[in-house]
């Protein structure tokens, strides 16, 4: 069972029939032994686009959903973590944005991904938001209320932001070149954020960085 950002029970984690539906918190913790892997939704998974609600727009970018599957049966932990600004601008509601997350999940099912841990988004990128990328709240929320161990975990990305936020709740920061990456790049290599760089890991693609598993 999961939780949106504002406590709404949904189902959408776990496929219907799969074997995993029959777990509960702790089995499947012991399951997925491995670390967490959260992924940013928007640029990683899917294609960046505004205010994306209606299943045309959600196009999964080549091999992003290859890549879900093959770290879940490597035996980690799963978890897809997202800003959605557009709620608070009005662009989008929050029923459009869990429509999408249970077509997502509909998507992992098919390529055999049988369940995940958690999906949790923003409604804003705010600075007085707690939710707001680089706060780490939504990794926190994960942790305390899902009870998903973040510790050792890793947080993927494609901006300057999701690294940044990785750092900050002690993940490590992966960084893909799909979606915004190209736009933050410049940012990324000036001497303010040379520590962080340095503790980043950079590949083409989320199918890269799950192929690099063990």
């Amino acid at each position: 069972m999961t939780f949106n950002m504002w406590g709404e029970e949904s189902s959408a984690d776990i496929q219907q029939g799969s074997p995993d539906q029959l777990l509960d918190r702790s089995q499947l913790n012991k399951k997925y032994t491995k670390p967490l892997i959260a992924i940013d939704r928007d640029g990683v998974l899917i294609e960046c686009k505004d205010a994306i609600k209606t299943r045309d727009r959600f196009i999964p970018i080549e091999g992003s959903l290859a890549a879900v599957s093959m770290i879940r049966a490597k035996g980690y932990k799963l978890a897809v973590i997202f800003d959605q600004p557009g709620i608070s601008r009005g662009e989008l509601t929050i029923d459009e944005v869990e429509d999408m997350n249970n077509y997502m999940i509909e998507l992992f099912g098919d390529v055999g991904c049988p369940s995940i841990d958690g999906v949790l988004y923003n409604m804003s990128d705010s600075k007085d938001d707690m939710y707001a990328k680089p706060k780490t709240a939504m990794l926190k929320r994960l942790r305390d209320e899902f009870r998903v161990p973040i510790k050792g975990g890793y947080y993927v990305g494609d901006r300057l932001v999701d690294a940044k936020m990785a750092d900050k709740a002690n993940l490590k920061p992966i960084l893909v070149k799909t979606g915004k990456y190209s736009e933050d790049e410049k940012k990324f290599n000036s001497f303010a954020n040379r520590p962080l760089k340095k503790k980043t890991k950079v590949y083409n693609n989320l199918l890269d960085f799950a192929e690099s598993l063990s």
